[in-house]
């Protein structure tokens, strides 16, 4: 009997006095990242993702893998933009679809890569997210 209650005052006391944990994305200090996007339209969002990949290329090419994250929200937040506004219907929608969520797959690899400071992989995932990116192009035309 006085193991039982030994037990349940033991376990009682691990589970109930635990301290509260928070969940802080990539290992770091949770921070918020307000985007601004000023597209509105397809082919605003589209000028938007090329000048953030091309941001991105010079950031990975130098090595300062620091600034990706915040480009690749962008990035991110500028292919929704594309999905609920480009003027395609039919398969072109349905191929403008797959290419951007393809696009966005790859980005993210991109984004982890970069996070986890892989200057290798991030060139590597971002040399594929650039073929992504040119089949989101042509599923646009």
């Amino acid at each position: 009997m006085k193991e039982y209650l030994l037990t349940t005052a033991i376990l009682t006391t691990f589970f109930v006095y635990q301290p509260a944990f928070a969940y802080e994305s990539h290992d770091k200090p949770a921070t918020e990242v307000i985007v601004v996007l000023k597209a509105t339209t397809a082919p605003e969002a589209l000028a938007e993702i090329q000048a953030g990949i091309k941001s991105v290329g010079e950031m990975v090419n130098d090595g300062k893998l620091d600034g990706v994250h915040v480009e690749i929200e962008k990035i991110e937040a500028a292919s929704k933009v594309i999905k609920e506004k480009a003027a395609v219907d039919g398969n072109k929608k349905t191929r403008l679809e797959a290419a951007i969520k393809q696009f966005n797959t790859q980005i993210g690899k991109v984004h982890i890569a970069a996070d986890g400071k892989d200057a290798k992989k991030t060139k590597v995932e971002f040399k594929k997210a650039e073929g992504a990116l040119k089949l989101v192009e042509s599923a646009l035309k």
